[in-house]
């Protein structure tokens, strides 16, 4: 499928940085940019497994470097002009030269005659090589003289030199804000995956609630809310995974034994469809609730519903931090001390992204872009507490992607 890019907003951003094109090369942002997978070399997280050229002017397609095991996902998707580099999987495709009366050696044979002599597979793969196809494809884009942006937050510093010796004359800026602007605006494409994720996450957690009863351990409760998102899958369109958060007891980050009555528990949970994370937490008490862990809830709740309200466009995130940190302090914890309230979600290296729901940000909210919101606070000595939703960013307001059918408050099992 073609990639997730707005290529006007992408062109507005550009032209006001200085930018002639955007360079992308993390995993997740080449899949963003292209619409294919960035390959098994992508792994190592080193510069040049694939590549992603954007140019500036929206009627131009984007370019790759791709590995030839991924080069037709690459074409199928739009990628032009595309340039490849091998990588160590010898692979081939003998469709094109099938025969009937055709031995494996002479189709082998014929598949790879246009291979140079002494044509060799690298180790994993020739950073050099996909950087001498980035030159080329810069110059296929007659970008070779360009300002380009580049994904810096990305690059290894061992890939930085050669990086920068490889495509001069052109000069290079980082703009990995840039790219994390324009990804935070989701793709009605990467909408509908983020809708999925948020609707298996919800239904698995509404099948797991019963799992949570006296002598249950952590690792077999975790184990089953893996197990229930591959159960409720049906709405999935794409390869589904999951992540999970669970924990009892009276410390955040260890969760020995079994559960036991008066155990607070937390679940934070996540379903990921196509590389898309959904996040979703709830907290719940084995039994009746201890009295420490009703007051400290308590204002969690407070403060969560207070924010909720706020998440519509035009709002600062650093607005809805100010309120949700002025509501719990006010409670009587004036040392309450919260980084962020939430996060982006999307395709990213895990399930928080940028923006965050922070003091410092300067960021506000416009349709389009998909935040969990979240109140937690970790005591150990008492447990962890979380309340978290998913939202949809709204012409009008927010909506709830995961969360709209579970309560909210300290649930008593």
């Amino acid at each position: 499928m073609p990639g997730h890019v707005d290529r006007a907003r992408a062109a507005r951003m550009m032209e006001a940085a200085g930018l002639d094109a955007l360079l992308v090369v993390s995993p997740e942002a080449f899949a963003w940019a292209t619409g294919a997978p960035a390959g098994v070399a992508a792994g190592w997280r080193r510069l040049g497994a694939a590549l992603a050229v954007i140019p500036a002017d929206p009627s131009l397609p984007v370019g790759a470097v791709a590995s030839d095991l991924f080069a037709p996902a690459a074409e199928a998707a739009g990628c032009t002009p595309l340039r490849t580099h091998a990588i160590w999987p010898e692979a081939l495709s003998l469709r094109a030269v099938m025969r009937d009366d055709a031995s494996a050696a002479e189709l082998v044979a014929a598949a790879t005659a246009h291979r140079p002599p002494g044509f060799a597979r690298p180790a994993t793969f020739d950073r050099e090589a996909a950087l001498a196809e980035l030159r080329a494809l810069l110059a296929d884009q007659r970008l070779d003289t360009a300002r380009l942006g580049v994904e810096l937050s990305a690059v290894p510093a061992l890939d930085l030199l050669a990086l920068e010796a490889a495509i001069a004359p052109a000069r290079l800026t980082d703009a990995s804000a840039l790219l994390d602007r324009l990804r935070s605006h989701k793709s009605p494409a990467e909408i509908a995956l983020l809708r999925q994720a948020g609707a298996i996450t919800e239904s698995a957690f509404h099948a797991f609630v019963p799992a949570m009863r006296e002598g249950a351990t952590r690792a077999a409760l975790g184990r089953h809310f893996l197990d229930l998102v591959q159960q409720h899958a049906g709405a999935a369109t794409a390869p589904l995974t999951a992540w999970e958060y669970v924990g009892f007891g009276t410390s955040p980050w260890s969760s020995p034994g079994g559960l036991q009555q008066g155990d607070v528990i937390k679940v934070d949970v996540g379903a990921v469809v196509g590389g898309y994370s959904a996040d979703l937490a709830r907290t719940f008490t084995l039994g009746p609730a201890p009295r420490l862990a009703k007051e400290v809830f308590a204002p969690l709740l407070d403060a969560f519903e207070a924010g909720r309200t706020l998440f519509r466009p035009g709002t600062a995130l650093r607005d809805i931090h100010a309120t949700c940190l002025r509501i719990v302090r006010e409670a009587g914890f004036p040392s309450y001390a919260r980084g962020h309230f939430g996060h982006g979600l999307g395709a990213s290296i895990w399930s928080e992204e940028w923006p965050f729901t922070a003091a410092d940000s300067d960021v506000v909210l416009e349709p389009g872009m998909v935040m969990a919101f979240e109140l937690p606070w970790y005591l150990d000595g008492i447990g962890g507490f979380i309340v978290e939703d998913m939202l949809l960013i709204t012409d009008h307001g927010a909506e709830t992607l995961a969360g709209a059918g579970l309560p909210r408050g300290l649930v008593e099992l």
